[in-house]
């Protein structure tokens, strides 16, 4: 199956979103720094990296490389 190249505005859906994905893992990374709760810790912990997979996805079809 041939893949369809990003359209302008599918480009830019995936750059907002890259920079959503930016901002909310800064905001976990701030949160974890103040947490002492190795509990909450271990949650921020999945939830950080869940948010860095999903970057490396919009980064990838923003790149090309996704099959999606």
């Amino acid at each position: 199956m041939d893949k369809m190249p990003l359209t302008d505005e599918d480009k830019a859906l995936l750059r907002r979103r890259e920079a959503e994905i930016l901002a909310r893992i800064e905001r976990l990374k701030s949160t974890m720094r103040e947490t002492k709760a190795i509990d909450t810790l271990a949650f921020k912990s999945k939830l950080y990296q869940e948010a860095q997979d999903e970057l490396r996805r919009v980064q990838d079809k923003l790149a090309g490389l996704s099959e999606d």
